[in-house]
């Protein structure tokens, strides 16, 4: 854990080699993670015709202050192709406006999927109503770095808003919000956060891939803004806006799925789960996913009111919230809008003689319309099949799979009391078909019916048999000789498989392995224990021949967040497993699975038999879920051991061997019990390598540098490279306090992350000139070796190691100093970003602003030291003492659920910690 030849070396080996080798392996699931994903099965979207972006000037209050001075890198545009171009041109609006709003370095023109399909569609479909569609331009500002742009963008939201609304002259007072990754955030933000804007001017507000719960805050105003707004929320909900949160699944890598998952949201599902979608989307992809935006299109035009005078959005928060289940949830038939006619719970079946009712004793068969042979008058064909099913005891579940099934109305349960012929007959039935769920076919089209009973329920409505009907909508097959019939669109087929639900059920927690019985839809998997990812093989699969394609359904689903399913696909001889990753919030996952667990559900072809193997993903795949869950981790930890190290070297002198080993047993206990030893072992890993790579940059590069600064600074000061090289030394050396002085005065004038960030450019010239004398004490032992040179002292020939150990020391402050910038690094990204408009970087966090003015000041200036030689003084002891319960308490923050937000508070707390250190140096 130190950087040091400590007096137990074997262990410290065994330790360091320990954590390389998991640092080998965190490595391997990280680009496992970034780069293993399922196949983009998405459609394009297209133009139809060349898209056009039309400039809206916003109405400021103030004539003397103009946008392009307050608000210079951002735009309000209208989004228009062909002919419609012109009418947006004359500011002539008619329609519901729609405002996306792009995220974190995104761009304007990620509108023109969403808004071509929407405008195709009202075209196409002659709807007495349209949709405007209106994008903003950040100029690819990060919002997601730095709370003073988040802010900033805010407020032009807000403007945004109201200017839109000015547009239709009072005759719209609802706006529809869509956000894409951090725009989500945004449109909340500016319907609660500024005080022009009531929270009831959004009808909906729809986010696309929104990180609600973010993985880091940067600073303490982004912190705040996220407090603020989640304090507010309640407010959305009172005045009646629709809240729809939709993740990406597995391949969005930039926000995970347990991100995008919105507590005070109405609904929260994934791309992975929506019927008709039933894919991964990454991070952009979800935003031209042609299922996706085909569902969210629907959705907003089944949201329209048309019986009002124009078209408005509905105002019952009820009708808006049943348009968005019915396409993002509970479709329960093969309607693309929702149906508007009153669902039917009990139904009257036709008492004809064309109609024909069978049953079958079976519990496993498939019905096919093709094979079906109407054997009473074959002059004649039904206007209605009725398949019965029984629902006598000890069978408790039915399962239905409906292949190209078209009516909406298909299955019922009723009592079969009334006689026809030698058959018993139903003349009505309670109507089950809202319990149905849609699937993907074979190729995710056409979409099959599926069903799973629980018949205990069902026998409580006093029923004999359950019913499928099947209306009159193909050619059927009159006998087995007639072959002109080969439209496999037109073949109905349906699955029947009825069991006992104990027989299908299996928990696992390592693996399990067994076969499945040609005719078995269904199986039933509890993932005790598995918090991870799953892998689900199919092996050796026995199909009968038959004219359609084989496949099975693999769903995995976590019940404390519904909509969070997802679903893989096994075909016929696809003998590669499949990997299922549970990808909701992680501390809630742990916390549900000690009451419930995940479950798989398999959905097998009926023609086939299957040996299936279900266990706990390899170890790649569960360190890529670590990964992918706790990388935020890392940086905590790694304050951590830095402040351990330094509390340590402090107290080097005076520290003996039982002290050093209770510090480190303290430490692992620390870790182990808190589920660190991972990301500590990383962490300690990536301490060592990078104080290798640091020394190395120092032999190889230091010259380089060295020059650079020089270069620098002669064209600075228009002085020649001797004297600047000699003015450079002076100042890294000799008087440090200039080079703070330096320092400081760029910061009125840029950033104090640029600030922060140049002073570890000085730290690093200053372990060069170390190095320097460093080979010059190495020389000189090296003659003295071999009598070259007169032995000195006893004191002179300590020398070398006090040199030695100075570079030590100065090489674990760099390293301190580097992760103690790395907060710097966002706010100098957007000062670089906005410095063609304005030079200093406007709203700086205060929190980091005074962190980097503390720290450069004191490191910049030579005071951050660690004493040379032994100070025994009680001040020293108490500072070392302090350093490691700073550095224990950094590690129990990683294992808080929490931990992104306490982000903010490691510069401040490492700027006392430079002030600690450097009043101990001045005392020693």
């Amino acid at each position: 854990m130190q950087f040091q030849s400590i007096k137990a070396p074997v262990v410290y080996a065994i330790l360091l080699s320990i954590s390389l080798s998991v640092f080998v392996l965190y490595i391997v699931g990280a680009a496992h993670y970034l780069t293993d994903h399922e196949e983009n099965t998405c459609d394009m979207t297209y133009m139809f015709e060349y898209p056009q972006y039309v400039r809206i000037r916003l109405i400021s209050k103030n004539d003397d202050v103009s946008e392009d001075y307050v608000y210079p890198r951002y735009g309000l545009f209208a989004y228009g192709e062909g002919f419609v171009t012109e009418r947006l041109r004359r500011m002539h609006f008619t329609g519901i406006p729609v405002l996306f709003i792009p995220g974190n370095a995104g761009s304007h023109e990620q509108v023109r999927s969403l808004a071509s399909i929407s405008l195709r569609k009202s075209l196409k479909s002659r709807t007495p109503f349209h949709f405007d569609y209106f994008t903003i331009s950040f100029g690819k500002d990060y919002s997601a770095l730095y709370g003073g742009v988040l802010k900033k963008e805010t407020e032009y939201v807000a403007k945004c808003i109201q200017r839109i609304l000015s547009l239709y002259q009072g005759k719209v007072k609802n706006i529809i919000l869509i956000g894409h990754s951090m725009g989500g955030i945004i449109a909340k933000g500016a319907l609660l956060l500024v005080p022009e804007i009531n929270s009831n001017v959004a009808s909906i507000l729809l986010t696309l891939a929104t990180p609600h719960k973010p993985s880091v805050f940067p600073d303490y105003t982004f912190l705040n803004y996220y407090q603020e707004l989640t304090s507010s929320m309640a407010s959305i909900k009172e005045n009646g806006t629709t809240v729809i949160s939709i993740g990406g699944g597995p391949r969005d890598i930039l926000v995970p799925s347990s991100q995008t998952i919105d507590q005070y949201a109405d609904i929260n599902t994934l791309t992975t789960s929506i019927p008709g979608v039933w894919r991964s989307t990454d991070h952009l992809c979800i935003l031209w996913c042609k299922q996706l935006i085909m569902n969210i299109v629907r959705s907003l035009f089944d949201c329209v009111d048309t019986s009002q005078k124009p078209a408005v959005i509905y105002e019952s928060h009820e009708q808006r919230i049943k348009s968005f289940n019915w396409h993002f949830a509970q479709r329960f038939s093969m309607e693309k809008r929702l149906p508007r006619t009153v669902y039917k719970e009990k139904v009257e079946f036709a008492m004809n003689e064309e109609s024909e009712w069978i049953e079958d004793m079976r519990r496993q068969y498939v019905w096919s319309s093709k094979n079906y042979t109407y054997s009473r008058n074959k002059s004649k064909k039904p206007t209605t099949i009725y398949l019965m099913f029984r629902v006598n005891a000890p069978i408790d579940t039915l399962s239905i799979d409906a292949i190209h099934l078209r009516n909406s109305d298909w299955i019922f349960a009723c009592s079969a009391s009334s006689i026809r012929g030698q058959s018993r007959i139903c003349t009505w039935g309670w109507n089950l078909s809202n319990r149905t769920r849609i699937i993907p076919g074979s190729t995710r089209k056409p979409f099959k019916y599926s069903i799973d009973l629980d018949l205990n329920e069902i026998r409580t409505l006093a029923v004999s048999h359950v019913i499928v009907r099947i209306p009159d909508q193909t050619v059927y097959r009159y006998d087995d000789d007639d072959e002109n019939d080969d439209d496999d669109d037109d073949n109905q087929i349906i699955q029947v498989d009825a069991y006992t639900r104990a027989a299908r059920y299996k928990r696992i927690s390592n693996g399990k392995s067994w076969s499945s019985d040609r005719g078995n839809l269904r199986y039933y998997v509890a993932l005790d224990g598995i918090t991870d990812a799953v892998s689900v093989e199919f092996k050796n699969s026995n199909c009968t021949e038959n004219s359609y394609f084989h496949y099975s359904i693999v769903e995995l689903s976590e019940p404390w967040v519904p909509g969070s399913g997802q679903m893989q696909f096994i075909a016929e001889n696809e003998d590669s497993p499949k990997i299922l990753k549970l990808q909701t919030v992680h501390s809630q996952r742990l916390r549900m699975m000690k009451q419930q667990s995940a479950e798989l559900k398999l959905s097998l072809d009926p023609a086939c038999s299957y040996n299936i193997h279900v266990q706990r993903a390899n170890l790649v795949e569960r360190i890529a879920c670590m990964v992918r869950d706790r990388w935020t981790f890392i940086y905590p930890i790694i304050i951590g051991l830095l402040l351990l190290s330094i509390g340590q070297r402090i107290d080097f002198y005076n520290e003996d061997r039982t002290s050093i080993l209770a510090i480190t047993i303290i430490t692992i206990i620390l870790t182990a019990s808190l589920n660190l030893v991972l990301e500590c072992c990383v962490g300690i890993a990536i301490l060592h390598i990078l104080a290798i790579a640091v020394c190395c940059c120092v032999v190889f590069f230091g010259s380089v540098a060295h020059n650079i600064a020089v270069r620098f600074l002669a064209r600075a000061v228009t002085f020649s490279t001797t004297w600047s090289d000699w003015l450079l030394g002076g100042i890294v050396n000799q008087l440090p306090i200039v080079a703070a002085g330096v320092l400081l005065s760029m910061i009125p004038a840029t950033c104090g992350g640029l600030a922060m960030l140049l002073s570890i450019f000085l730290h690093f010239l200053r372990l060069t000139r170390m190095y320097e004398d460093y080979l010059e004490e190495l020389l000189l032992a090296s003659m003295r070796h071999f009598n070259l040179l007169k032995k000195r002292d006893k004191n002179n020939q300590e020398s070398g190691d006090s040199v030695r150990q100075n570079i030590f020391n100065q090489v674990l402050l760099f390293l301190f100093w580097c992760f103690a910038a790395l907060p710097a690094v966002p706010s100098t990204l957007v000062w670089a970003k906005n410095f063609s408009f304005s030079t200093r970087l406007i709203n700086e966090d205060q929190v980091l602003l005074y962190s980097w003015i503390v720290m450069v000041t004191c490191g910049t200036s030579g005071l951050v030291q660690i004493p040379k030689s032994s100070v025994n003084s009680y001040k020293t002891k108490m500072l070392a003492t302090l350093l490691r319960c700073l550095g224990w308490i950094a590690l129990a923050i990683s294992a808080t659920s929490n931990t992104a937000y306490y982000y903010w508070c490691f510069p401040p707390c490492l700027a006392i910690v430079v002030v600690l250190i450097s009043l101990n140096s001045l005392q020693a």
